[in-house]
């Protein structure tokens, strides 16, 4: 079946339906399972830190700058942390929910999307393969940039098929350039995709008429958005470039954008050429798990399409080529960095659907894979916060650490381990060697000084110490840490 546009609307009971199906699905287990991945804990201690010292505009992690991303998502987790708190259970499950609140609406973006392009049943298909894809699954629910980058994503490519095929609706133009300003407030230029992709519709103009009244939109306008959106950025930027000497931009762009595309970065990619060029074709391989269980269908639905082009199906797969694109040819490389394009492959293989396979299959396959994503966070969750090293540590040091404790790490110093320990202490641990231990402990005031059993041996004297043993998941490996005490 081609993508025609028939502008169809879905009824908007089945809309909220989808919405809260997918919040609840998302949030199942989010306060138990602890953040325990580097970045959830890293985002999620520079919101807390945000809400603490007011300062909305330069987010700090453990005191200091982290340039990595742009606010959006520290303002979400922020506003969360507000209602929920920001520690314990809680808080993981509050900077979470910007996240799982995001996933839940672009399904139904993608399902209104999809009604008019080809129906409502097209639709809610590609909202429902989008949502319950193994990607969605792990990214959709974490307390990360990514899923507000997508839902301005597909926003953004929304509005700008809407304003190409409708050049005079200002409206359509409005959200697409609003949209990419809070997709890259999000995460950066990775959500400028879908400027790519109308681009590429307004240079070959497929599926717009050339009379008067539908005339693709000219280059006017293009200045007038993108002034627009650079001025929506610049409310923020220009504050934080001021405030920073340009830091922000140096390190959040240069390093973070420019440097991920040439060099690879916390050993995600090839360090070599030939590495390099034996990872081209990762993301092709990877899309079959991330995008699993409807990469089975994926290969022929695309075959379909590209075999029977149309404008709207042209327009979503050159999101899907620019995405690829992008990451294949760049050094640093993860599988979740395609997911922007998922919306796309999801619209795609909706349609194909429904020729090529009949209903009773995809619902069957929804249906098994949502018991599969609501057994999988009651079965694993528990275990996961029960082998967690940084859990196990924080949980022995309860009667121990006071809101007044000075803490110091030596050579453990995960972002969990931060994030824990900052859930109970007003300051900030501080990164010692392990030959100032002695001295830093013998210093005034309630103290704890956590390190690896190895290196514990090296400090001489004798302290309380207090002992946790599990698993550093950030690296795969069993530690075992020590927290020595003062006797203060």
């Amino acid at each position: 079946m081609h993508l025609t546009p028939v502008n169809e609307r879905p009824k908007l009971t089945h809309l909220l339906l989808l919405f809260i199906g997918f919040t609840l699905l998302f949030s199942l287990g989010n306060q138990t399972l602890p953040l325990i991945d580097r970045d959830e804990p890293r985002f999620a201690e520079a919101s807390r830190e945000m809400l603490q010292t007011g300062d909305w505009i330069v987010p700090h992690f453990n005191a200091a700058p982290r340039y990595d991303k742009p606010p959006l998502v520290y303002w979400m987790q922020l506003g969360c942390y507000r209602v929920f708190g920001s520690t314990g259970g809680a808080g993981a499950f509050a900077a979470r929910l910007p996240a799982v609140l995001c996933t839940a609406m672009s399904c139904v973006l993608l399902a209104m999307w999809g009604a008019r392009l080809g129906g409502e049943k097209i639709g809610m298909r590609a909202a429902i393969i989008y949502g319950l894809c193994v990607q969605v699954f792990v990214h959709g629910r974490a307390a990360v940039a990514d899923p507000p980058m997508v839902l301005f994503t597909i926003a953004a490519a929304w509005a700008g098929w809407e304003w190409l095929q409708h050049p005079r609706r200002f409206v359509a133009a409005l959200i697409f350039w609003i949209s990419l300003a809070m997709g890259f407030l999000a995460k950066g230029p990775i959500a400028w995709v879908p400027l790519g992709m109308v681009g590429w519709a307004f240079w070959r103009t497929y599926g717009i008429a050339k009379e008067e009244e539908t005339r693709p939109p000219g280059w006017f306008p293009m200045l007038l958005g993108s002034t627009l959106m650079l001025g929506i950025v610049a409310v923020w930027g220009i504050p934080a470039l001021l405030r920073t000497q340009g830091e922000f931009a140096a390190v959040g762009l240069g390093e973070h954008v420019v440097g991920r595309s040439l060099v690879s970065m916390e050993g995600h990619g090839a360090k070599n050429l030939m590495g390099y060029i034996l990872t081209l074709p990762l993301y092709f391989i990877t899309v079959f798990p991330s995008f699993a269980p409807w990469s089975f269908w994926l290969p022929a639905a695309l075959r379909f399409h590209w075999r029977n082009p149309s404008p709207a199906n042209l327009y979503l797969g050159s999101g899907v080529i620019i995405t690829f694109g992008i990451f294949t040819l760049s050094r640093t490389k993860l599988p979740h960095y395609t997911l922007p394009c998922f919306p796309f492959l999801a619209v795609l293989v909706a349609c194909w659907w429904e020729e090529n396979r009949n209903v009773k299959l995809c619902r069957n396959v929804a249906l098994a894979t949502v018991a599969v994503f609501v057994l999988a966070p009651v079965v694993l969750f528990g275990p996961v916060r029960a082998l967690s090293v940084t859990e196990a540590m924080v949980r022995e040091l309860a009667p121990v650490l006071k809101a007044d404790t000075a803490v110091a790490l030596v050579d453990f110093q995960e972002p969990s381990l931060i994030w824990g320990v900052r859930g109970v202490v007003n300051g900030y641990p501080e990164v010692i060697g392990v030959d100032r231990v002695s001295e830093w402990l013998a210093l005034p005031g309630p103290r704890v000084c956590i390190l690896t059993e190895e290196a514990s041996q090296k400090i001489p004297g004798t302290w309380p110490q207090t002992r946790a043993l599990g698993w550093n998941f950030a690296k795969g490996k069993r530690v075992a840490l020590i927290a020595l005490h003062s006797n203060s």
